[in-house]
């Protein structure tokens, strides 16, 4: 039992540690100036593999956190615990331009256990949102009052973004079913800043600077059920809710003009009650057969009743994702009769407005292996790998498409710390 609370201790240590890296979220996109940001969902290594599906999925080698009513299947002696970050280079196309950008971020940490028979727990630390991009534009031939031509420039820049801690319990209640509660604590920053500054210095600049600070809660509720179609299949389905709610954020307007770099005039606006977390409902059904299994997620998120900072509007958004899973489950022979294979694919709508017109789409697929880890103590631990293409297409002509090639990469720490120690 000492061991075992040394253990805890340890990754309770590694979890404050690594929220720290979140701040640098990987993220480069002027789409993150709208809404709340580029979001997250809260799928893992195991769930990228097959396009971010999840709500009918459960098994005992790794953690899911789409659906909380699967942490009933942790095994009883095992502590689960699962990491993983991602690298990406994303093309940027407009009017027949390319430019290419590349970075990396840290994505999640989150544990899970059994509490007693038919109770699994789980906690870590999730993104939500994120921000961040850089730009600006020339702009020439501007005529000023004196009948003069001026140029000036306009950027734009925006950090920050919304983090989730969280904690979740799986409940069996009765053998087929089992229901599950998430809550997150959910808390962040956001900035953006628009600037004209113009090349005459007798012409005034001007600098708009949104923020908001938010500090709020989070609950998601899910059930999973069970049939037993033959004695070789089975389907397991899925239902998630996410209750939505007023964020209550502060956040501000803050305009300035400014010569030579002072500031000549400054004025703040105060934005209320423009900021909710939407209401958000999810199926899913999963069918196994043999070493087989084939999924599908239906995701509405009721984001039409949001008002970012009082100029971008929300759009209620629809997300389908499509997955399948190929596992030999060979204990003995090579390599790959030990692995696990994953493939899937997505679409999404967009969830807000940008400069008034219909947001982008969002399309992707993805594939991947989870590959065993094998040691003197276990071989249930395994590394999850696999690629993503995802292109964002904006709806209306003349805006920026954006293609991404992402390599996820997760761990599962599947150790024996409940075993007890026999005396021979």
């Amino acid at each position: 039992m000492a061991i075992y609370y040394k253990r805890l201790l340890s990754i309770l240590t590694v979890l404050l540690v690594v929220t720290g890296t979140f701040a640098d979220n990987g993220i480069n996109s002027p789409y993150s100036r709208f809404g709340l940001g580029i979001l997250s969902d809260q799928s893992l290594g195991v769930n990228r593999q097959m396009g971010g599906l999840g709500y009918a999925m459960h098994d005992m080698r790794y953690i899911n956190l789409l659906n909380p009513a699967s942490l009933t299947r942790v095994d009883t002696l095992t502590m689960l615990f699962d990491a993983g970050f991602s690298l990406q280079n994303v093309n940027f196309e407009e009017n027949g331009k390319k430019i290419n950008a590349h970075n990396g971020s840290f994505d999640y940490v989150a544990m899970a256990f059994r509490l007693r028979k038919g109770l699994g727990m789980s906690f870590g630390f999730l993104p939500y949102s994120n921000v961040g991009y850089s730009f600006s534009s020339k702009n020439i031939n501007i005529n000023d009052n004196a009948g003069n031509n001026s140029s000036y420039t306009e950027g734009y820049n925006g950090t920050g973004g919304i983090y989730q801690p969280y904690i979740a319990l799986g409940w069996a209640p009765i053998g087929n079913l089992s229901v599950g509660i998430m809550a997150s604590y959910i808390y962040g920053d956001i900035t953006h800043k628009v600037s004209t500054t113009f090349d005459d210095t007798n012409i005034r600049s001007r600098m708009r600077n949104y923020n908001i600070d938010l500090s709020s809660y989070k609950v998601d509720l899910g059930i999973q059920y069970d049939l037993e179609l033959s004695k070789k299949s089975g389907l397991t389905l899925g239902l998630v809710y996410s209750l939505g709610h007023d964020l209550n954020a502060n956040a501000n307007l803050i305009e300035q003009t400014l010569q030579n770099g002072t500031i000549q005039s400054s004025d703040t606006t105060k934005i209320k009650d423009g900021f909710k977390l939407p209401h958000t409902m999810g199926l899913g059904a999963m069918y196994n057969r043999g070493n087989w299994k084939f999924g599908a997620d239906y995701t509405y998120q009721a984001w039409g009743a949001s008002d970012f900072f009082g100029e971008s509007k929300g759009a209620d958004r629809s997300k389908i994702s499509l997955g399948a899973e190929f596992s030999p489950n060979k204990i003995y022979g090579n390599i790959f009769q030990k692995m696990t294979y994953r493939a899937g694919m997505y679409y999404a709508q967009p969830y807000t407005q940008v400069n008034g017109n219909d947001g982008c789409e969002e399309f992707g697929i993805s594939a991947g292996i989870s590959v065993p880890i094998i040691n003197s103590h276990n071989n249930r631990s395994s590394l999850h790998i696999s690629g993503q293409c995802i292109r964002i297409e904006p709806k209306s002509s003349g805006m920026i498409s954006e293609t991404y090639l992402r390599i996820n990469i997760g761990i599962t720490f599947n150790e024996s710390w409940f075993n007890k120690m026999k005396v021979l």
